[in-house]
């Protein structure tokens, strides 16, 4: 790996949106906590709260093919993809090393998970939404979204249920079948985004792929889950690295 350099949460949402703006194609997977415990081998279980989202019980074999397939879109290794991980503010210096340690990434390949949200989230509402509207936008969502809601044309919707990265995984395939190129893919799904992003972007490469997680939760329709969409004081919070 190569040596720690200076990241700035700031530049670093610019560094994403040039890409996009410029047509660079690209994958970004983003691993927060919930994540984490999955690459722990810790229990988790959050199908009955939020909007409904996954589970992880490392005791039940039907998780084992799945995590290992999770394992390698953390660990791959491309140019233009790209690993999200919890910073050293948000789960401590020794997980933040652990994370950078397992993932093998190059130091210019990983970013922040929280990348798109605390003292980032209004600038990303603002100028990726705009930029987005400029694109061919393709959707993974929860199933009580309403992409049609959103401030941009959305030109296909896949959606899927609790515990997708699961139950829904067959939404890969149906993906695969309909892919075209120069396609903007916005994926809301979990652990699910987290090996979409990396199945397809080994699948075609000019198109740009992006683990967008619960951003655009309430403009769907949805309730809101994170604190950052009513107003916490973590939208005033700039992650170091």
């Amino acid at each position: 790996m190569e040596n720690n350099k200076i990241k700035d949460f700031h530049s670093e949402l610019d560094l994403f949106l040039t890409k996009i703006k410029n047509n660079v194609p690209f994958s970004l997977s983003r691993w927060g906590d919930g994540e984490l415990m999955i690459l722990e081998r810790s229990f988790i279980d959050l199908r009955i709260v939020k909007n409904g989202e996954f589970r992880y019980d490392p005791s039940l074999p039907i998780y084992d093919d799945i995590r290992n397939q999770l394992m390698e879109s953390y660990t791959h290794i491309d140019e233009n993809y790209y690993i999200g991980i919890a910073c050293s503010c948000c789960v401590g210096e020794d997980k933040f090393e652990y994370m950078k340690r397992l993932s093998g990434q190059n130091e210019s390949n990983l970013t922040w998970a929280n990348i798109f949200v605390n003292s980032n989230y209004f600038k990303f509402l603002n100028d990726y939404t705009i930029e987005f509207g400029n694109h061919e936008i393709v959707m993974v969502v929860n199933h009580k979204a309403d992409t049609s809601l959103l401030p941009f044309n959305v030109s296909k919707t896949y959606k899927v249920g609790t515990d997708a990265w699961l139950e829904d995984i067959k939404v890969l395939d149906e993906i695969k079948s309909n892919l075209k190129e120069n396609q903007l893919y916005l994926i809301a799904a979990g652990p699910l985004a987290n090996i979409l992003t990396y199945e397809l972007w080994k699948l075609n490469k000019n198109n740009t792929y992006i683990d967008i997680g619960s951003v655009y939760d309430t403009q769907m329709g949805m309730n809101g889950t994170r604190g950052y969409h009513s107003g916490a004081p973590t939208l005033k919070k700039k992650c170091i690295w």
